[in-house]
């Protein structure tokens, strides 16, 4: 009884297998069919001669099948034909049936697997190929960034270096025009002299002070070199006084000569700076600028107290004492002073002296307080007699020029 029931669970497992398993050849069926037949018949073999009756079956008792199928746990085991059978069948549904599918299986396995190898190969190229772009991309952007700022800083020390180049040449060009000027006015120092002036004086002016002013015009580039001495020279403390002297005489006396040059031709001095000529400042001297005025009368008169000098500086007219042809020094100052002095005194073109009166130049008028007693100061000079009694007339002042 229990081999049948366990053919009966062995046939119903195989028609479960079977249905699961739907796309089974009808030739797996039938050899599974041929294999249960043939456990069957090896677990019933017939007898070898006729069978004999067959007794009644006992009637099966189905609360002991019950109780001996709750009363043990595990399931009958299979007697090891049917064992025998089943991996047959297993191992026949193997090799046989299932070699198609799982064939087919494998290819399509494969064939996805080849797929998405060659999508990821694909994507991976694609990927490569975006990576080594912007790579690429990167590069040629870090190589215009160092490019824009290589050229930037190319640009600003070029311009750094021109500004440096302006800067030194600038300071070169000062450090030159201060050595050019250092020179120049030691030079001058070193070299300064009433020479030039001196020269002048002899060429352009006669023994009786007529001034040729067109012959010293010709000569005002060498008149302007003297002027250049003069305003490079300060009158030293340690000098003389008729060194001194020397030097504000000739600078009086040049500086008109220059100031006719100038505006030469003209007829009289006077025909300048509104007939004022004597006050305008125009003269830069011992660190001041000055005027014809300031020197004759803020400077060699009140400094030297000396009346001879209004015979030695000159205004440049005609009733103005002669212009010495010759320039002043230390040397020759005194003696030139007195020399010139009496010869204006005793010039009849400017004074008429005679026994009991004297008519004499405006200048002695002008500066009166400087003579002192004016008909003692003749006295001195004069080659004709004049004491207390002598009448004093003065001159009319010619302003025409002194040429």
């Amino acid at each position: 009884m229990k081999n049948l029931l366990i053919l009966f669970l062995f046939g119903s497992l195989l028609l479960i297998g079977c249905q699961s398993e739907q796309k089974h050849t009808s030739t797996a069926k039938n050899n599974a069919k041929n294999v249960v037949a043939a456990s069957v018949a090896t677990s019933n073999p017939a007898p070898a001669a006729a069978p004999a009756p067959v007794a009644t079956a006992p009637e099966v008792d189905m609360e002991d099948m019950a109780t001996d199928k709750e009363g043990s746990d595990e399931a009958p085991a299979l007697p090891e034909n049917i064992e025998t059978a089943a991996k047959s069948v297993k191992n026949t549904m193997n090799k046989s049936d299932l070699a198609p599918e799982v064939k087919m299986k494998k290819d399509q396995l494969e064939k996805d697997i080849m797929v998405k190898k060659e999508n990821m190969e694909a994507k991976m190229v694609a990927e490569k190929e975006k990576m080594a772009k912007e790579a690429a991309d990167m590069k040629a952007e870090k190589m215009k960034m160092a490019e824009e700022k290589a050229t930037e800083i190319k640009a600003a020390a070029e311009q750094k270096m021109d500004d440096t180049k302006k800067s030194i040449k600038g300071n070169i060009g000062g450090v030159k025009d201060n050595m050019e000027k250092t020179v120049t006015e030691t030079v001058k120092v070193a070299a300064f002299s009433h020479q030039i002036f001196d020269e002048l004086l002899r060429k352009h002016v006669s023994s009786t002070g007529k001034v040729n002013y067109a012959g010293f015009k010709q000569d005002h580039a060498k008149l302007k070199s003297y002027l250049t001495q003069l305003e490079g020279q300060k009158v030293e403390s340690g000098w003389s006084n008729d060194k001194k002297l020397a030097y504000w005489i000739n600078a009086y006396n040049a500086y008109t000569v220059d100031m006719i040059v100038r505006n030469y031709p003209i007829k009289s001095i006077t025909d300048l700076e509104g007939g004022k000529p004597w006050d305008k400042k125009f003269i830069n001297l011992n660190g001041k600028t000055l005027s014809l005025n300031n020197i004759e009368n803020d400077i060699i008169r009140p400094t030297f107290k000396d009346a001879r000098i209004h015979f030695a500086v000159n205004c440049a007219a005609k009733s103005c004492p002669p212009l010495m042809n010759k320039a002043w020094t230390e040397q020759n100052l005194q003696s030139e002073l007195d020399k010139r002095t009496k010869s204006f005194v005793n010039n009849t073109s400017y004074n008429t002296i005679t026994d009991g009166s004297a008519k004499i130049s405006k200048i002695f008028e002008w500066y009166g307080e400087d003579f002192g007693n004016l008909n003692d100061y003749l006295a001195k000079y004069s080659k004709t007699k004049v004491d207390g009694s002598t009448k004093i007339s003065y001159n009319e002042y010619d302003w025409s020029l002194n040429q």
